[in-house]
């Protein structure tokens, strides 16, 4: 015997947008079913739901960009008048943990 489902939306992709419509369509109610499928990276690297964007794109891209506008503003504050350490280094394994705590 076959199995059956019973879906008002049945969503192709947990990008963004579908994830987005999906979350959507059950707010208002619908029976919603997503289906995605993301192929190993040569490193066996796969993600969950959301998509290149949100797990290693737009998202992250984002959130690095603006750490790098962070250093730079510690300098424009400190012409200014306020009192900050200028000479304080980056961190770059703190931003990613942060990045990747974002994200999930």
């Amino acid at each position: 015997m076959e199995p059956e489902y019973d879906y008002d939306l049945f969503v192709i992709g947990a990008g963004s947008a579908g994830v987005a419509t999906a979350k959507t369509a059950a707010k208002l109610g619908a029976k919603v079913a997503v289906a995605d499928y993301v192929t190993p990276t040569p490193q066996g690297t796969t993600w969950g739901l959301g998509g290149t964007c949100i797990n290693v794109g737009c998202i992250p891209k984002k959130l690095f960009h603006y750490s790098a506008h962070l250093g730079q503003s510690r300098k424009d504050i400190s012409a200014s008048g306020w009192d900050v350490d200028t000479t304080a280094q980056h961190n770059w394994k703190k931003m990613t943990e942060g990045a990747l705590a974002y994200i999930k």
